[in-house]
């Protein structure tokens, strides 16, 4: 068996590995400002591509509408159901029928739900 020696009176305490394993502090700042430097080329390519799709949306062609030719119908021969007094009558009711539904109150108080009571205490 091998007999493994161990040497404790020269082990050095937590702090003092602490300080040895610490990097010096310019490796911490040239690091920082590597960080700083490609943060900065990050943001303005995000600001160049959002500035070229603005420029790209202004530029778009926009379709112009073109008119409808709208065209006045006009009646030659009149139906025989036009003057039929039948027909008439019909329209008349109809029209009677509508400015009632128009001048109906929709809104009837009487089918709200009621108010509930929210303070509830058990």
């Amino acid at each position: 068996m091998e007999n493994i020696n161990q040497d404790f009176e020269n082990i050095l305490p937590a702090e003092e590995k602490l300080k040895k394993k610490a990097p010096p502090r310019k490796i911490i700042f040239f690091g920082g400002l590597l960080l700083l430097f490609f943060l900065i080329l990050i943001l303005i390519a995000i600001f160049l591509n959002l500035r070229q799709r603005r420029s790209f949306s202004g530029t778009s062609p926009t379709p112009t509408p073109t008119p409808t030719p709208t065209l006045a119908e006009e009646i030659t021969n009149p139906s025989f159901y036009a003057t039929d007094s039948g027909i008439l009558k019909i329209e008349e009711e109809l029209k009677k029928i509508e400015e009632e539904l128009d001048s109906t109150d929709l809104k009837q108080a009487s089918l709200s739900p009621p108010l509930l009571d929210w303070q509830v205490k058990f």
